[in-house]
């Protein structure tokens, strides 16, 4: 789940739309997210999922044949505990379906706001993984991991321009990365601010292979409207 929670004053809602590709798995994927949040601190998401069907053309982008890869919902809940209004936590839950596996998401957001400009925010998060019928079939099991995030965000002062680093490691149940069951990602989004749109561009770094240390790019566009 994407950081949105965070992104803005409170009320507010938005909807998200993100095209993905990856540079050596030659995989498109496409998702949509949608959000609202309340006075009271409590926030409503959701989102689904869509991507490059199973044998299908390398590097080619056709909507007509995606599969769904997954859906999404999520609440939240940003409150500020101290009498320092820049603190403040938001512990979330995320359930997660897809042909793979139902997924149970629980998490806990500390950030701190140092001015309009600059926000810092870290995520712990830990996932269970409930093995569908049909993962079952390929030798799946149940399985736990835990999720660690960084999110540093710049707006620079007299501009519309977005800057938000996104660092991620992965301490998880299964072989992800180079033989191993630890990984890391990390992501650049670049967005410009227009009125209540804002386009957007990431690029980001993650693995290309269960078994080797190999990575690759992740190239992501996107368009949020925020109301």
């Amino acid at each position: 789940m994407s950081s949105f929670a965070t992104a803005d004053g409170w009320p507010h809602g938005f909807i998200d739309y993100r095209h993905e590709y990856l540079d050596k798995d030659a995989k498109h994927y496409d998702r949509v997210m949608m959000g609202n949040f309340f006075s009271n601190g409590i926030g409503v998401l959701g989102e689904l999922r869509y991507a490059t069907k199973e044998g299908g053309e390398r590097h080619a982008w056709d909507p007509s044949s995606f599969n769904n890869n997954g859906m999404g919902l999520s609440i939240v809940y940003k409150f500020k505990p101290l009498d320092n209004k820049k603190f403040w936590l938001e512990p979330m839950f995320w359930l997660d379906s897809s042909k793979w596996w139902s997924t149970y998401e629980l998490g806990m957001t500390v950030g701190y706001d140092f001015s309009r400009e600059w926000r810092l925010s870290g995520r712990y998060r830990y996932d269970m993984d409930k093995a569908t019928s049909d993962s079952i079939a390929y030798g799946n099991t149940d399985r736990n991991n835990e999720r660690y995030d960084v999110w540093l965000k710049y707006n620079p002062e007299g501009t519309d321009l977005r800057f938000t680093f996104n660092g991620v490691y992965y301490d998880n149940d299964y072989i992800t990365w180079d033989n191993g069951k630890k990984d890391y990602a990390l992501d650049l989004k670049v967005g410009y601010k227009l009125g209540s749109w804002e386009p957007y561009f990431r690029l980001g770094d993650r693995r290309a292979s269960k078994t080797t240390d190999e990575r690759q790019l992740r190239y992501r566009v996107g368009l949020t409207y925020s109301w």
